[in-house]
């Protein structure tokens, strides 16, 4: 192993110029599949394609089409006493003949094309609510006769428009194409555009705006907005705290350029494979650009180290590589491992994330190892400000002095790390688990506001979806098969959160309603199969609008039944989701209905994220312990060295349930990632130790040594990494928001762990065989 870092060392200085070179034509290199990137955040991008909530998914896809919808919620103005008013029935009508007109949508619901089912002449008619546009504003009799209208049907009433008459919505499904949600930003920004251009708030009315294409496209929007400014505030605070650390032009720019390089390389391979950003992914150049500051901020150290010992620039970068390869190389294995043991769970954009990196950790020490000493190597001046800091700065002072001090205090120390660590154990295993998502959005945000709105009025603009299947082709028309989906209908109304349960059964009871005189006695379910044939007969050479498509399939197999549901907590949906299945299975045994749509893949979410935590932080913790004992080739030593790595990830589980944040998306990578993160340290400060030890060092010596030489560069590094991990807290999403308050939690404990609980253990333990 010595050779080989030898010959790296010699290889990297000698062809310095060479080396440079490549990395630059290997940026051009990765500039190119770069234009494969682009954001998806669909629910089923999480799956892996043989789980089964995605295909039962597909199953309701292939034969309803389109699962996804967007709401336009429009209250009625100040003063009014309904929305049956002429200017907000064109706007409603405006709004509804832009959606179906838009490529994207295929069926769009208002009270502008609504049409009521009434009899006439013995036969069935459907009317449209709104016959005579270009008189509305003439006839206020005719707004009194409409609302009269939508005040008897009871079928739309909690749906289409509220009892009070004062709300209503426009709804439309839009089109499902899978593998991208381009199409969904496209709808949700033109309607957000006709909006604004017709100034409608600006009138008075109180518009929200909702749905899965809404979602979409905030989270494409604002993480888009996250990732070009707070990623060039957190460059810029490296720039700074590298610039105030070193004192140095040399000491900035030239980890600042093998940081860009590695992100670079990176973004190019996720091009490569055409992995789209998402919530998850969004984060990945933030993390490179953490990965990137450690090994870098440790070899200028050394560097310096050894210019000031009296070698050239270019001895002083042969000597950088070879003290300290192998502390790299294991650093940066230990923190490839923290990601890939995020590869056990079952969410898509997580293994992704684990695989991407554990690439930029290794990338990162390639980089580092390589082209960082063969720019160091050019700089022939030797700054006295350098020095300055090195030696006499306040980190150098203050590390001078930490051997005496955790000497002093050494049993106080230890005692309060394991007391800290069991109450950590105690209150992080107490943490829940919630991937609501409306959670990953700012309680002040619009769409916050929107998701209030629609769960007051509506009790919500999320769907959950069945699927019934009546057995046979011409089924769903069977009297015994329409009252069980009735029946279905009342007991989700009857679900707390639920809002009105909709149907193809609802249909079919007002047309029997219709065809006897329109009497409310018969908004039920006719006896025989021959009569609901006959009625749907009458239906459709009616010539209506809704062809009530979106309810049952062609062959009549099938039918939907949807319901809004209010937005609640992922644990709590998954509660009530598990008993709906249970209700379902007693009340109806007779009847095949099966729960899915969207929401269910929320759920879903939940349960793979509380297998993946235990699975990935385990298996992290497995890997990186087996990485120490080689490393090291001690288990005392190996299992001292987790100590302060494993201590800052289980503090920050409890200062998260003591703060009342849950395990989402986001905080769920945090564990195995910052776990392999915070090892990078010890493993610098314990190789001091070691080395020190070998070399025949008294005790005290060799904590000094460690703490002088390492903990210095684990100072300048860990104050980089604790303020890039705090820029983003300027974020827009929770989790966003979220990963860099605990992340940047777990570096600052991480650091009192290496410079405090470790050496005072070691003085403890150690310290016997000196007495």
């Amino acid at each position: 192993m010595t050779n080989f870092i030898h010959r790296w060392a010699e290889l990297v200085i000698n062809k310095r110029l060479m080396v440079i070179i490549i990395a630059v034509l290997l940026v051009g290199v990765a500039i190119i599949p770069m234009k494969n990137l682009y954001y998806d955040n669909s629910n089923e991008l999480f799956f892996l394609e043989d789980d089964p909530n995605l295909r039962l998914y597909n199953q309701f896809l292939d034969r309803f089409v389109d699962s996804e919808s967007i709401s336009v919620g429009i209250k009625a103005r100040e003063g009014e006493d309904s929305v049956f008013t002429p200017e907000t029935l064109r706007m409603i009508k405006t709004i509804t003949e832009f959606l179906e007109d838009h490529e994207h949508v295929n069926m769009v619901s208002s009270l502008a094309n609504y049409q009521y089912i009434h009899s006439k002449d013995d036969t069935l008619e459907t009317t449209d609510l709104v016959e005579d546009w270009d008189n509305i504003d003439h006839q206020p009799e005719l707004m009194r006769k409409m609302k009269e209208i939508m005040e008897g049907e009871t079928l739309v009433h909690g749906s289409l428009v509220t009892e009070d008459m004062k709300h209503t919505v426009v709804f439309a499904r839009t089109v499902y194409i899978k593998g991208g949600a381009a199409h969904k930003v496209e709808v949700t920004h033109a309607v957000m555009n006709l909006i604004a251009e017709n100034k409608w708030e600006e009138q008075g009315y109180d518009l929200h705006l909702f749905g899965i294409p809404v979602l979409s496209e905030r989270f494409e929007t604002l993480a888009k907005k996250d990732q070009s400014w707070v990623l060039l505030a957190m460059l810029g605070i490296v720039v700074f705290v590298l610039a105030f650390s070193f004192r140095s032009l040399g000491g900035t720019l030239v980890p600042f350029a093998v940081i860009i390089t590695t992100v670079l390389y990176v973004t190019g391979l996720q091009g490569m494979l055409s992995w789209p950003y998402n919530t998850v992914l969004t984060a990945l150049p933030f993390i490179i650009i953490i990965i990137g500051i450690g090994d870098s901020v440790h070899l200028i150290v050394e560097y310096y180290h050894f210019r000031y010992r009296g070698q050239d620039s270019l001895e002083s970068a042969k000597s950088a590589i070879k003290a300290l390869w192998k502390p790299c190389f294991f650093t940066s294995l230990t923190t490839a491992a923290g990601f890939i043991a995020l590869s056990v769970t079952r969410l898509v954009p997580i293994r992704q994330f684990g695989l991407l990196g554990a690439t930029s950790s290794f990338m990162a020490f390639l980089v580092s190892l390589t082209i960082l000493p063969a720019l160091l190597s050019y700089i022939s001046l030797k700054p006295v400000r350098v020095k300055n800091v090195m030696e006499q700065g306040y980190i150098a002072r203050f590390t001078e002095g930490l051997a005496s001090f955790t000497f002093q205090y050494r049993y106080l120390l230890s005692a309060s790390c394991l007391v800290l660590v069991l109450g950590s154990i105690f209150f992080a295993s107490k943490v829940e688990i919630d991937t609501n998502y409306a959670s990953y959005f700012k309680e002040n945000s619009t769409l916050r506001q929107d998701i209030n709105y629609f769960d007051k009025v509506y009790k919500g603009a999320m769907m959950l979806d069945f699927m019934v299947d009546s057995g046979e082709s011409g089924g769903i028309k069977e009297p015994d098969v329409l009252r069980d989906i009735a029946r279905v209908q009342e007991y989700l109304q009857s679900v707390e959160g639920a809002g009105k349960a909709v149907s193809y059964a609802d249909y079919v009871k007002k047309m029997n309603q219709a065809m006897h005189d329109d009497d409310p006695a018969y908004f039920r379910i006719p006896n025989s199969r021959e009569a609901v044939a006959q009625y749907l007969l009458l239906y459709e050479n009616s010539g209506p609008e809704n062809d009530l498509s979106d309810l049952k399939t062609p062959d009549e197999r099938y039918a939907r039944v949807y319901a809004p549901l209010s937005n609640m907590s992922s644990m709590t949906l998954h509660r009530l989701l598990s008993q709906i299945r249970v209700d379902l299975k007693e009340k109806f045994p007779n009847l095949d209905v099966q729960l899915t749509g969207n929401m269910v893949l929320y759920v879903a979410h939940d349960y793979y994220i509380q297998d993946g935590v235990v699975k990935s932080f385990g298996l992290a913790l497995l890997i990186i312990g087996l990485c120490f004992f080689v490393i090291f080739r001690s288990i005392k030593y190996g299992f001292f060295a987790l100590i302060p790595s494993i201590f800052p990830v289980i503090f920050t589980g409890a200062i998260m349930y003591l703060l009342g944040i849950s395990l989402n998306l986001g905080t769920m990578i945090i564990g195995a990632m910052t776990i392999g993160i915070a090892v990078d340290d010890s493993i610098h400060v314990m190789n001091r130790y070691l080395t020190a030890l070998r070399d025949g060092k008294p005790l005290k010596e060799r904590i000094h040594l460690a703490m002088t030489e390492s903990g210095r560069a684990v100072i300048f590094s860990s104050i980089v990494l604790v303020l890039g991990f705090s820029v983003m807290l300027l974020g827009s999403f929770t989790p966003f928001i979220y990963t860099g308050l605990i992340s940047a939690a777990v570096m600052t404990m991480a650091l009192i762990g290496d410079l405090f609980f470790l050496p005072a253990i070691l003085f403890v333990w150690d310290g016997r065989k000196s007495r």
